[in-house]
């Protein structure tokens, strides 16, 4: 860890957090409990009390706060790949959350390729880590005087997307199941960046158009339009190739939105849509 003890490093990534304008919209998201039970040997012992002091006890850290302050700390040099990482256990300690809490943090970074499990040995910094995240699409929230900025879009979207899903499920018909597969298949297939992100909305906008609402479909059609106008302020040239990460964790996560519609499961698809957006927000306030 380059000499770092992790006290140092957790006063360093949680004091970046605790000033975030986010908290009061984030807290409103429940964490959720994923397969990837994620563990590791302790690199250093630090009480709770030696913690105490620097979170406010109204201030739980949620998971999308444990994914930003791992994030901040590698854009910030702090923490480099091969980086061991404490257990679940003396991360919620430190963060005074819940290990579920932990958990679905970093099975994000574990999504995106930034983790890489050890049998016997624990959970590290991936040695590719800079290069899988140089390949993902971190979303960027520039500033814009004419339309919405990203970040002004997505705080509005996790307001009420999740629990739309609802609607989508009770009432799609096959038309908008086989609309949302066309748009996957777009994601799936595209070659440059512009098309990939033209898919990802094509298949939010099926979802939107099947909750049978004119009201949402006319708030998602502004915002498709707004992101057009700035060319989803690409990181990368339009024309430029999508990265094999990105295009499969996205594929990933919205085939299950998806594949929940199609069972009318309701309460899976809020959660994961809740899952997807969660991820996407972390990482906006950390690379915006």
């Amino acid at each position: 860890m380059g000499g770092y003890s992790f006290e140092i490093l957790f006063f360093h990534f949680y004091s970046k957090i605790k000033t975030c304008d986010w908290s009061t919209i984030m807290a409103k998201y429940k964490t959720i409990e994923t397969k990837h039970g994620l563990s590791a040997a302790v690199l250093h012992q630090v009480t709770v009390a030696d913690l105490s002091g620097r979170i406010a006890a109204k201030d739980k850290a949620t998971a999308s706060k444990v994914y930003r302050a791992i994030l901040q700390s590698i854009r910030d040099g702090v923490l480099k790949a091969g980086d061991k990482l404490p257990n679940e256990r003396e991360l919620s300690t430190r963060f005074d959350s819940s290990r579920s809490t932990v958990r679905h943090a970093l099975a994000m970074m574990s999504a995106q390729g930034l983790l890489d499990r050890k049998v016997g040995s624990g959970t590290f910094l991936a040695d590719a880590l800079m290069q899988r995240l140089s390949e993902s699409d971190l979303p960027v929230a520039a500033h814009h005087q004419n339309v919405p900025t990203y970040a002004e879009i997505l705080e509005g979207r996790l307001l009420f997307e999740p629990a739309m899903m609802g609607l989508s499920a009770q009432r799609a018909d096959a038309d908008d199941f086989a609309l949302m597969r066309h748009h996957l298949g777009v994601v799936r297939n595209a070659d440059q960046w512009i098309d990939f992100k033209e898919g990802i909305y094509g298949v939010h906008l099926a979802i939107f158009r099947a909750s049978k609402n004119r009201f949402l479909m006319q708030v998602f059609d502004a915002v498709v339009a707004d992101r057009r106008a700035v060319q989803y302020d690409g990181r990368s040239k339009l024309n430029g190739p999508v990265g094999v990460i990105v295009r499969e964790q996205t594929l990933r996560e919205l085939t299950a939105i998806v594949d929940a519609l199609e069972l009318r499961d309701a309460k899976a698809a809020t959660i994961l849509a809740d899952n997807y957006f969660t991820r996407i927000f972390a990482s906006l306030s950390v690379y915006g």
